[in-house]
């Protein structure tokens, strides 16, 4: 991985690829489901309970994340996911070896599933519990550990390949023939016939693709422009100060016409840019994010349905930007949004990888 790409969020990441959603733990002996969600062997087998004697009827079993039916017949061992968890393990090891480059850790704590497992043992650890030693930093970027492009698409490994869907684009904006960009029409562009999916007043463009369960993630690339103003053109700011760019996800109930305030209670959680600084558009008034250094040019967003949580990370060191969490699942279908106003400010999503 680039020097430039490495930061003190890189390990929680890699630590959530590598834990198992019921007994919070590294994975150990992996097994994959039919509907490609993954759990310790012995964290399903406790959860489902012995299996049937010979000749008895099988009762049901179910995912214990998203609930779709799998039969014990369709589980297979994950031998992919043993050996990323046993890369990640040396990874973190040589992360704490003296000499590593690494900082300030900001990101929370491993998201798990809580006490799905009742007869788990220590059903909370995490890999924080590993007695290693604190990363100490380093300026020589000779320390970064070889494993690092494994990693880089370990991490990808969950990041979803998208489009943007046209036909929810407000009038004034272009969408690449790729459909991964989105920027604002010249003028003289040609309008597109207005439609019920189309938003006729906030300048953004949904996703083509949206999801109703599990845990998705994605990154979109900005641009470093001027402040434009990406609000209602009918509304103004308050403070006078004007937005370039909002990018986050969108519930498939968020209103096509009108003026749409940005905010959770309208099933929108989003980051917005602004002067050079990003928000969280909370309600009822942003929240400024804390930050040393310009607004990060990658934003990645990380989507868990079940658990109600959208998360905001900087795309290059990993770290955590912000978390919207609902009280509960979301309850709907959830898109990527983008917004933007200023020819300047084009936003693009970043192809998957892995």
């Amino acid at each position: 991985m680039e020097a430039a790409e490495l930061g003190p969020g890189l390990v929680e990441r890699l630590e959530q690829l590598a834990t198992c959603p019921l007994c919070g733990g590294p994975f150990e002996d992996p097994v994959l489901l039919a509907c490609e969600h993954s759990f310790c062997r012995a964290c399903l087998a406790r959860r489902w309970g012995a299996p049937p004697r010979p000749g008895a009827p099988a009762p049901p079993t179910a995912c214990p994340r998203c609930g779709l039916p799998c039969p014990r017949r369709s589980l297979r061992s994950n031998v992919r996911l043993a050996v990323e968890v046993r890369i990640s393990r040396g990874l973190r090891e040589k992360l704490a070896e003296p000499g590593v480059r690494a900082g300030r850790r900001r990101g929370g704590r491993i998201p798990t599933m809580g006490c799905l497992d009742p007869h788990g043992e220590d059903m909370r650890k995490t890999w924080r519990r590993f007695d290693v030693p604190t990363p100490k930093p380093s300026n020589s970027e000779e320390d970064l550990p070889e494993d690092y492009p494994v990693v880089k698409n370990m991490l990808h490994r969950l990041t979803a390949d998208l489009t943007l869907d046209p036909g929810t684009a407000h009038r004034r904006l272009l969408v690449s023939a790729d459909r991964r960009g989105v920027r604002l029409a010249p003028p003289g562009t040609p309008a597109p016939p207005d439609g019920p999916a189309r938003f006729d007043q906030l300048q953004a463009v949904l996703g083509a693709q949206g999801f109703g369960a599990g845990r998705h993630c994605w990154e979109v690339e900005t641009a470093e422009v001027e402040a434009a103003s990406c609000r209602d053109p009918s509304a103004e700011d308050a403070d006078g100060a004007e937005s370039r760019y909002a990018v986050g996800a969108a519930g498939e109930s968020v209103p096509r016409k009108g003026r749409v305030p940005l905010c959770p209670a309208e099933a929108v959680w989003a980051l917005e840019g602004r002067g050079g600084r990003l928000w969280a558009l909370t309600a009822p008034e942003p929240t400024l994010l804390d930050s040393a250094g310009p607004a990060p040019r990658r934003i990645r967003v990380d989507l868990d349905c079940e658990r109600g949580r959208v998360a905001f990370y900087d795309g290059r060191s990993l770290d955590l930007l912000f978390a919207f969490q609902a009280p509960g699942p979301l309850g709907q279908r959830v898109f990527p949004l983008l917004c933007t106003c200023d020819p300047r400010a084009p936003l693009r999503l970043v192809p998957g990888e892995g």
